[in-house]
């Protein structure tokens, strides 16, 4: 039996502090919040998807514990002829589960189905692909038409998801996924578990510690809380008021790694957020820290750009202070010269989810003393970006971004077209420094594109971060992670097991 390094009650995950046997014919069991919207990949438009994904399909790229690129299906990769083409070495060894074989053609079939089903969701993140081409069984070459140096990310994503070319036409792929993946999707009860057995022939036999995998659907944190105490799942993620809770339980807890950031989102198509100098008002009306103290007990840091400090991405220069801190007095003098001497009133619609109404209730008050009156309308949490943004109703809604990428897929939103940009409001300096953002092949090489990208962003400001959301996960003394394994707010569950 292989040992893996799992953690004592209370203390950081991958610290190593307890040990546990495998149980090789175990069932690992994890409570989220949701369901995934398709098992379809190239349907997709929600990244929180890739929780399922990653159990049956592989991708082409993946990251390691420390978030650096990897090989999976890909063995290599490498940008060729001055950067105008990718080329990827793939795995000689990788058999779909209904037996077709993995080879260069099934890539540049995924990849062109992507490129032009009519209900893809990842369409514009093949934009700069020209032509695949199939350079032998095991090589294929992407041709770009222009800077492409996002692609090694977004193929660690649902663009990197493989899916079976002989299931492509599958009636109910949506709910039969046909992967390479770990695991094979065995029972899908919508709205309350996925249920996933081993795949025996996975060419990665370390990949699946547990016989069976299930993941339970509670929106409740106080029910997935107790289902740990009962011994119902292993691992969940709980809201931030129970994290002390947890350790007197004796489960253990940490802060999940992360990637969401939490954010206002105004229509700027109507008064009085038309009017940039109402938007910064808004902005600086905020006290972030006291939202991340008062509302998350600590958990999360205050942020103006769509990356946490940690994240490689992430400029030093824009900041949640100064030109866009906590400045009520500011705020009022904006709105003064915006022409609302007397302040403004306004709704603002919250997703129904606990963290969200907490937030907007925390808001309302914060926002009187500079002058703003938000009308607080609760609406349905995933119907949301489609009352604001599609039906435009509201003025303002609070939302929590989805795991991502590459850094340019969340700026990507203030594009002009972009579904969350009705209005076409941007800039060519903005939209010039988004597509340099693509430019180079290494991360040294786009950061200096992309701090310029979230300047540009900052100076027409449809949208503006509040935290990057650290929520607590806990698990119980029979998960076993693999060396390093920090539980995410999005996890994996490669070398993840229980113990015997």
């Amino acid at each position: 039996m292989l040992l893996l390094s799992a953690c004592g009650g209370g203390s950081s995950a991958g610290a190593g502090t307890a040990q546990g046997e495998i149980d090789p014919e175990g069932t690992f069991r994890y409570v989220f919040v949701q369901n995934p919207s398709t098992f379809d990949p190239h349907r997709s438009g929600n990244a929180w998807d890739m929780i399922f994904f990653r159990l049956v399909y592989d991708q082409l790229i993946m990251l390691d514990e420390n978030d650096e690129l990897a090989p999976q299906l890909a063995t290599s990769w490498e940008f060729v002829d001055g950067d105008t083409a990718l080329v990827l070495e793939l795995r000689d060894d990788v058999t779909f589960i209904d037996g077709t074989p993995f080879n260069a053609e099934a890539v540049k079939a995924n990849l062109e189905r992507a490129k032009t089903l009519e209900t893809s969701a990842l369409k514009g993140q093949l934009a700069r692909v020209e032509s695949i081409d199939v350079v032998d069984e095991f090589t294929v070459r992407l041709n770009l038409n222009g800077p492409g140096g996002d692609l090694p990310n977004l193929f660690t994503d649902r663009l990197g998801s493989m899916i079976s070319p002989a299931a492509f036409d599958n009636p109910d792929l949506d709910q039969n996924p046909v992967g390479s993946g770990m695991a094979t999707l065995v029972e899908y009860v919508p709205g309350q578990v996925s249920r996933y057995d081993r795949n025996e022939e996975y060419w990665d036999p370390e990949a699946a510690k547990a016989a069976h995998y299930e993941i339970l659907v509670q929106t409740s944190a106080t029910t997935r809380f107790n289902m740990l105490q009962t011994g119902q799942a292993e691992l969940t993620y709980l809201d931030p008021s129970q994290a002390e809770q947890a350790a007197t339980a004796g489960l253990n807890s940490a802060p999940s790694k992360s990637l969401s950031i939490m954010s206002i989102n105004m229509n700027v198509g109507k008064p009085p957020f038309d009017d940039i100098r109402v938007r910064q008002a808004l902005e600086h009306a905020i006290d972030r820290q006291a939202i991340v103290d008062g509302v998350f007990f600590g958990l999360g840091e205050p942020v103006a750009q769509y990356m946490p400090p940690e994240h490689w991405a992430y400029n030093p220069d824009v900041t949640p202070e100064g030109d866009h801190g906590y400045d009520p007095e500011r705020a009022r003098e904006l709105l003064a010269e915006a022409g609302y001497p007397d302040g403004v009133e306004f709704e603002w619609l919250v997703p129904s989810l606990d963290d969200h109404r907490a937030v907007a209730e925390a808001l309302v008050p914060m926002l009187a003393e500079a002058g703003m009156t938000a009308n607080t309308r609760v609406i349905e949490s995933p119907t949301t970006p489609v009352t604001f943004y599609g039906r435009q109703e509201g003025n303002v809604y609070n939302g929590m971004g989805a795991p991502f990428a590459d850094p340019t897929v969340q700026y990507q939103n203030y594009l002009p077209g972009a579904f969350r940009n009705p209005w076409n409001v941007s800039s060519p300096e903005f939209e010039q420094a988004w597509l340099d953002a693509l430019r180079g092949t290494t991360q040294e090489e786009r950061a200096p594109a992309i701090h310029r990208m979230v300047e540009e962003e900052k100076r027409t400001m449809i949208s503006f971060p509040l935290h990057a959301h650290f929520p607590p996960s806990a698990w119980t003394d029979r998960a076993v992670f693999p060396e390093g394994y920090q539980p995410a707010y999005a996890p994996t569950f490669r070398g993840v097991g229980v113990t015997a």
